[in-house]
């Protein structure tokens, strides 16, 4: 038989039972649960996570060109060839970078910022005296594209547009310009990349070469639409004397300056002392 206290003591634990449920109904009823360290409660009963900081992408870096990597001394036999570039060793090219570019009639305006180059690229060669069908190429860059073929619809063309319809014109009055080729949406449009007109080159680059006399040429090549090469910027210089085992230091210019004006230009040489290299590399 129960006795009183433990009839009381039922009591209680039923009645904490009872405040359980009905705390247990409301919440249900409510949708909520408890906020989590870190969150706030929005209205309505959902959950607010803290608002998250935007990560805004880095600007892009013009492109730079890296000297390949060599030995500390040259191989058995070899001589080494050590470019330094003096100037800012900065390069860029342009929307219209044309070496030729056709004459411009009187009266008419000339479309501004078409594009026609499409790419550019460094090189860097020699021809040995004695052997002027061997061109050694010594270093040359990736094609940094500058522009791409894309559908007109992809630059804001959405429309059709072409020439207008005939037209009767008096005596006295000019010649009409040239019909312009119709463009669609559909069209193939030359699509400028601006990150890429500019490039940087390093201080020093070295090669190793066969013992001679060689003529050294530096060239900035174009890209043009249909994917042909023409020479831009070009520098050259003749008679450079390479021996096994030394090194022959070659000075060189490749400089911005104001406007479209560039130089690239291989400006004179001298044959360093033997003691400048360490012993040749190899068995």
């Amino acid at each position: 038989m129960k006795t009183r206290h433990d009839r009381n003591v039922a009591h209680k634990h039923g009645a904490h039972r009872r405040e359980l449920a009905a705390a247990s109904l409301l919440v249900t009823m409510l949708g909520t649960t408890p906020a989590a360290p870190g969150e706030t409660r929005a209205a309505g009963g959902g959950m607010e996570r803290p608002a998250q900081e935007e990560v805004v992408p880095p600007p892009a870096r013009p492109p730079e060109i890296h000297a390949p990597l060599i030995s500390p001394s040259p191989e058995r036999g070899k001589g080494r060839l050590a470019l330094h570039l003096d100037g800012n060793r900065r390069w860029c090219t342009y929307p219209d970078d044309r070496l030729v570019r056709p004459p411009e009639k009187e009266g008419r305006f000339q479309k501004r910022n078409e594009v026609f180059t499409f790419g550019y690229k460094f090189s860097l060669a020699a021809v040995r005296r004695g052997d002027a069908a061997t061109v050694r190429m010594l270093f040359e860059s990736p094609v940094f594209r500058t522009a791409t073929w894309r559908p007109a619809s992809k630059v804001g063309v959405t429309q059709k547009t072409g020439p207008r319809g005939p037209m009767i014109l008096n005596e006295d009055q000019p010649p009409p310009r040239p019909k312009q080729i119709p463009k669609s949406p559909d069209t193939l449009v030359p699509y400028w990349e601006e990150r890429n007109r500019c490039v940087g080159l390093p201080e020093r680059m070295e090669f190793d070469l066969d013992p001679g006399t060689y003529d050294v040429y530096a060239a900035f090549d174009l890209m043009k639409g249909d994917g042909t090469w023409v020479h831009r910027t070009t520098g050259f210089l003749t008679d450079i004397p390479v021996e096994a085992a030394r090194r022959t230091r070659l000075d060189g210019l490749i400089n911005l300056g104001p406007g479209a004006e560039r130089q690239v230009e291989l400006v004179s040489f001298s044959l360093e002392p033997e003691s400048t290299l360490p012993g040749p590399a190899g068995p």
